[in-house]
């Protein structure tokens, strides 16, 4: 009798091991994939990122948050606003397609931000894209607001992409020494690195 005894155990544990393979869920062959794809996107090194400063290169990360306040230099029901420049700049060792831009304002219900780029070079002085074109980079909502969305971003690293800030309006502005503020954020996400492929990949 005993000499069937030990088989028998392993034939029901093969049994048993085959019958949790073929009636696993879904979700866990799901989580199996994800957990593999994981680790072969580890493979490499990098670091990716961009911020929002008015800083000159070398780029770094920080957590200081980039505000730009808007004076009012017309009137209530004829306001004039000055432009503002900034720099993204990349601060990583990889390539970066775009960036996700974080906005928080804080404005009167008839005011909204603008943001620009330039695809030549801007001339700060005069306010214009010399034998560029201006590109509308994101517009926020009029009044308070937050919002992220994606943009442009300095496809090399240690590179910067300027760009400009201004105030639209579509009625008065009032009082007239309010002065609406536009404060600026970047993050960039794994979709959005470029990296290099391996030999054979």
């Amino acid at each position: 009798m005993n000499v069937h005894h030990y088989p028998s155990r392993a034939v029901a544990a093969i049994a048993a091991a085959v019958l949790l393979a073929c009636t696993s869920t879904p979700a866990q062959a799901a989580a199996i994939a994800t957990t593999s794809t994981a680790v072969q996107q580890a493979v490499g090194s990098g670091t990716w990122g961009a911020v929002a400063t008015q800083s000159t290169a070398p780029y770094a990360p920080s957590s200081v948050l980039l505000t730009l306040t808007f004076q009012n230099y017309g009137n209530p029901s004829s306001p004039s606003f000055t432009l503002q420049y900034f720099t993204v700049g990349n601060t990583g060792n990889l390539p970066i397609t775009a960036a996700n831009y974080i906005t928080s304002t804080v404005a009167q219900t008839s005011v909204q931000f603008i943001v620009e780029s330039c695809s030549t070079t801007w001339n700060e002085t005069s306010g214009t894209c010399p034998g560029g074109t201006v590109a509308q980079v994101l517009a926020t909502q009029f009044g308070s607001s937050s919002a992220t969305t994606p943009g442009p971003a300095p496809a090399t690293p240690g590179t910067g992409l300027r760009l400009r800030a201004r105030v639209s309006t579509n009625g008065n502005v009032t009082p007239n020494n309010f002065s609406p503020a536009l404060t600026i954020s970047t993050n960039v996400d794994r979709t959005q690195v470029r990296t290099a492929k391996s030999n054979g990949s």
